[in-house]
């Protein structure tokens, strides 16, 4: 009998409650998510410079952003729900960021490979400065839902010095 109680025990501590998120710390998920979006926001807008300059191409500046939006997705996926009344809120919420910043990607990665002589170069152009004005939008917003929705977190944004960083490049990209 001891050992079935043992074994009850050490399964009960296992994880299982019904598959939900892993929580985070307010402070640790507000660190992390502020840290990724601004290497997002200066990988944007590094590739942006060298496509201007003609440092890179535009194809080769949109596989970098593409590259950088996958890592910022994995990075959201990978911090589960903010541990504040509001995370499973606040999780969705950078979840649907993700989401929507991938779809920006693929039609600013569209924009900048297409082969169709139909669209001219001033209409990538368009496209892509297009979509890239909508994703840096995305990411103020969904930084402001996150703030103002979630107290807890909200709080921990505040005090974070990653998410001063992701204002201050949100505040200068362009």
């Amino acid at each position: 009998m001891p050992v079935l109680i043992a074994s009850v025990v050490v399964l009960a501590g296992c994880g299982g409650g019904g598959g939900g998120s892993s929580t985070t710390s307010a402070a640790d998920w507000a660190n992390g998510y502020c840290k990724a979006a601004t290497t997002w926001v200066t990988t944007l807008d590094q590739a942006r410079a060298d496509a201007r300059a003609g440092t890179t191409s535009p194809s080769d500046a949109a596989q970098t952003v593409t590259n950088q939006t996958n890592t910022f997705t994995q990075t959201i996926n990978g911090l589960g729900q903010p541990d504040t009344p509001d995370g499973a809120t606040s999780e969705s919420t950078a979840k649907d960021l993700a989401t929507k910043l991938q779809g920006r990607t693929g039609r600013i990665s569209a924009a900048a490979s297409t082969t169709n002589t139909s669209i001219s170069v001033a209409q990538r152009k368009a496209i892509v400065n297009t979509q890239v004005a909508a994703s840096l939008s995305d990411v103020a917003t969904a930084t402001g839902q996150l703030e103002t929705n979630d107290a807890g977190l909200g709080t921990a944004i505040k005090a974070s010095s990653d998410c001063k960083a992701l204002d201050k490049a949100l505040a200068t990209s362009g």
